[in-house]
């Protein structure tokens, strides 16, 4: 429940908040806090391709931990100024998620009115507000690896440096545009990125088309850049071929949804392409390469590797509400990835789970996933608990979600 009220009075009792906390006409304070337990077969040991069982509790399974504050000054004229500061943690540990970025979820200030909405700062682009339509709006975390590794960006991927506007919403029309600056001196399409989308959502129906680049920052590992893709999943947007400025990364998104009676049915297409992709040393994928798997790779035959220049994600699911309190869940994820002078990849994943509200701040769930991978190194439910190569991989997890 969101208590503005309440979101002043603390505010106001820290020093370093008593100027804001005065200057907004509304402040908010609010959060999601998702723990399980979860269990994952054949995660890699970290030697060849040893595998053993995991168990733990995973914190953000589906829905990624914050804690979050926003507001709004009324400025007049319908004009109101706004902003957004979202922290995300790990619930098992307590540690900061985002590489321990402060704000790593979301930092923004701007402006809206009738014409619609002007942001700054550290931002989502429009494809992750379309993946509503899809069912990342049910499994959220849990999928985001058979996308990709989220190079599709469809469980939310930031853009930092960068300039947002939102269109107003008519007759359940709207769009976005976003860019994200590089900061380089001298050369402005280093770490540049930019994304634009549009949707129709009105009753039970909705569709979206999103498209997003990013291009290439630096020749380093961890090299910060304007899109969080540039330093972590996609290996030629950091330290593989081409030259700084190049177009590494562009990926869209096509997805719907349509409310059928108690079931909502979702499906989407995703492409996801790498330009500085090469090939290989290898022209396909084999059991001698995957003997010295060591973990997740980077390298060959791998998403995001040094040869995938391409992958398509099909996603289906249905979200059924057995009972205002209990929903049943199904979805299946289709990968084809593509690698330079060899044959291609896939990957499949089955969910199949449960949520049950206790209220409408509290859910329980229960989500078993499946995922196979062929001709290539399978990704891992988890990002932390890669199987290796051309295997199979069983997850389950219970937990809670609480929201406040």
């Amino acid at each position: 429940m969101r208590k503005s009220l309440l979101a002043l009075a603390v505010i106001g009792s820290l020093g370093s908040f008593a100027g804001i906390a005065h200057a907004q006409s509304s402040v908010t304070i609010y959060g999601i806090i998702d723990a399980s337990v979860g269990y994952n077969s054949k995660v890699a040991t970290g030697t060849g391709r040893v595998t053993g069982n995991r168990a733990g509790v995973d914190s953000g399974a589906i829905k990624g931990s914050r804690l979050g504050f926003k507001g709004s000054e009324d400025l007049g004229g319908g004009l109101k100024a706004l902003f957004n500061l979202e922290n995300g943690f790990n619930v098992d540990t307590g540690a900061a998620a985002q590489n321990g970025t402060l704000f790593g979820r979301t930092a923004t200030v701007g402006l809206s009115g009738n014409f619609g909405a002007v942001l700054l700062g550290r931002q989502k682009d429009f494809i992750d507000d379309i993946a509503a339509f899809t069912t990342i709006d049910d499994l959220g975390g849990m999928v985001s690896n058979v996308h990709a590794k989220d190079l599709d960006r469809t469980n939310g991927e930031r853009v930092n440096n960068s300039i947002r506007y939102n269109t107003p919403n008519v007759n359940g029309f709207y769009g976005s545009v976003i860019y994200g600056f590089g900061e380089t001196a001298g050369s402005t399409s280093t770490g540049q990125s930019y994304g634009i989308g549009g949707a129709y959502a009105n009753g039970p129906f909705g569709i979206g088309l999103g498209y997003f680049q990013a291009k290439k920052a630096s020749n380093a590992t961890g090299a910060v850049a304007s899109s969080d893709v540039n330093s972590s999943s996609a290996t030629t947007c950091a330290t593989g071929a081409g030259n700084v400025g190049d177009t590494c990364l562009k990926t869209w998104t096509l997805a719907a949804s349509y409310q059928l009676g108690a079931a909502k049915l979702h499906g989407s297409w995703s492409q996801v392409k790498l330009p500085l992709a090469q090939a290989g040393s290898a022209s396909s994928f084999s059991a001698a390469s995957a003997a010295s798997f060591t973990g997740d790779t980077t390298a060959q035959f791998a998403v995001g590797g040094i040869n995938n220049d391409k992958t398509n994600i099909f996603d289906v699911g249905v979200n059924y509400a057995l009972t205002p309190s209990l929903s049943l869940l199904g979805s299946v994820q289709y990968a084809r990835v593509n690698f330079v002078n060899a044959a291609n990849g896939k990957m499949t994943q089955l969910n199949l789970g449960a949520k049950y509200a206790l209220s409408k701040r509290t859910t329980l769930y229960g989500i078993y996933r499946n995922l196979r991978a062929s001709d290539m190194y399978n990704v891992g439910v988890n990002s932390s608990s890669v199987p290796g190569a051309d295997n199979s991989q069983n997850a389950l997890n219970v937990g809670i979600i609480h929201n406040f």
